[in-house]
């Protein structure tokens, strides 16, 4: 993936299914850190990962897979932030088949 960071993302793309699975976890680094690190360290995350979207070209197919990672980010910050978010577990994100969750293969893929 172009950004580094505390998360784990793969996808279970099967094809026998509609659609497409995200497997999302946290890297054992991020994890080891205290809670307070955990949200500093995912805010700068989000604000590298926004700086990266906003360098690519509307037609970079990699644009659209890193919206979808910046979008479940902020959803999972105001949780890391209050510690209501179980870290070591697995986030499952259910999606579609469409040009965004291609983007996103090729993303992790790259």
């Amino acid at each position: 993936m172009l950004i580094e960071g505390p998360l784990k993302i793969a996808v279970l793309d099967d094809p026998e299914q509609p659609g497409r699975e995200l497997h999302i976890s946290f890297t054992s680094e991020f994890q080891a850190l205290e809670q307070s690190g955990q949200a500093n360290t995912f805010v700068e995350y989000l604000q590298l990962l926004g700086r990266s979207i906003e360098s690519l070209s509307e037609g970079d197919p990699n644009r659209a897979g890193m919206l979808i990672v910046q979008q479940i980010a902020e959803q999972l910050l105001p949780h890391l932030q209050t510690g209501d978010l179980e870290i070591s577990e697995t986030i499952i994100v259910e999606m579609g088949r469409d040009y965004a969750s291609d983007s996103l293969m090729g993303l992790l893929n790259s």
